[in-house]
């Protein structure tokens, strides 16, 4: 979901980017270390930008050889391929905030892993750290543009658009970035990299249903329909870490930025026109 809205950013910035899909006529399997090989001795690119991943918190839990094949493996390839060639390329590898829990914000280094999800996303950190990558813990929302997936915001939208009662969650806090600003930065990063490993979100997070409430309330959607509750009610397989928030002094310390507030980041898309134009 986030290749789609990063790659015409990356184009438009000047960059030539080959695209790896994850289906159609022409894709390369990169838990295959011979095709990652062929691919990326054709291409030689100086950057590899890494978002292949599996996502899905509960196939994660029921199928954790296929989270370590999507999440862990992949890498691996990509960092034995960057390390056994003399070319410079530098890898950019995007993980997550799943892999905190209690109270945060949390630092780097306060890693609590209490799902299959986190625990691939985790061993892919370290499979990357091997080839000097750039890695980056991060949460985002907006308007996805990947056909078929929504992102948080959009699931909001879509279920108040519904006027079906849902739950948003009190007991789940975060600070993700939206996808505008995390793609601006992936960029920023590609320009001038500085390797190692950051927490990248917002400042000053919030409960996942003071963000949906928020972003209601900003676009001027009608909350009848939303009920605050807690994510220890539901029936879901895999637990859920109930606090990702992310300290984020040390990337912007590192790449000299400072970092929006969560709120500011909701409020920008009341300008996205063609996401609010759309259901």
């Amino acid at each position: 979901m986030l290749g789609t809205s990063l790659v015409p950013r990356m184009k438009s910035a000047g960059y030539e980017v080959h695209e790896v899909p994850r289906s159609g006529t022409v894709t390369t399997n990169l838990a295959d270390y011979n095709q990652v090989e062929y691919l990326l001795d054709n291409i030689c690119p100086d950057a590899v930008v890494n978002l292949a991943a599996l996502t899905d918190v509960d196939k994660c839990e029921l199928y954790p050889q296929e989270s370590y094949i999507i999440n862990v493996r992949i890498v691996e390839n990509l960092s034995t391929w960057i390390l056994s060639r003399p070319h410079i390329c530098q890898l950019v590898h995007v993980s997550t905030d799943h892999v905190y829990d209690g109270t945060g914000p949390h630092k780097e280094s306060d890693v609590t892993l209490t799902n299959y999800y986190a625990f691939s996303k985790y061993a892919s950190e370290l499979a990357a750290l091997q080839a000097n990558a750039v890695v980056l813990r991060t949460n985002f929302f907006g308007p996805s543009e990947c056909p078929h997936r929504l992102s948080l915001s959009d699931w909001v939208k879509r279920s108040i658009a519904l006027c079906e009662a849902f739950t948003v969650f009190d007991d789940v806090l975060f600070s993700p970035l939206s996808t505008n600003s995390l793609c601006a930065f992936i960029i920023q990063v590609l320009s001038c990299p500085h390797p190692g490993l950051f927490n990248l979100g917002s400042s000053e997070g919030l409960s996942k249903a003071d963000f949906a409430f928020t972003l209601a309330s900003e676009l001027g959607l009608p909350t009848t329909h939303m009920i605050r509750g807690l994510s220890s009610d539901t029936n879901m397989i895999a637990y859920r870490p109930n606090d990702m928030r992310m300290d984020c002094s040390s990337i912007q310390k590192t790449y000299g930025i400072i970092l929006p507030k969560l709120t500011t980041e909701i409020q920008k898309l009341r300008t996205d026109h063609s996401w609010k134009s759309s259901v």
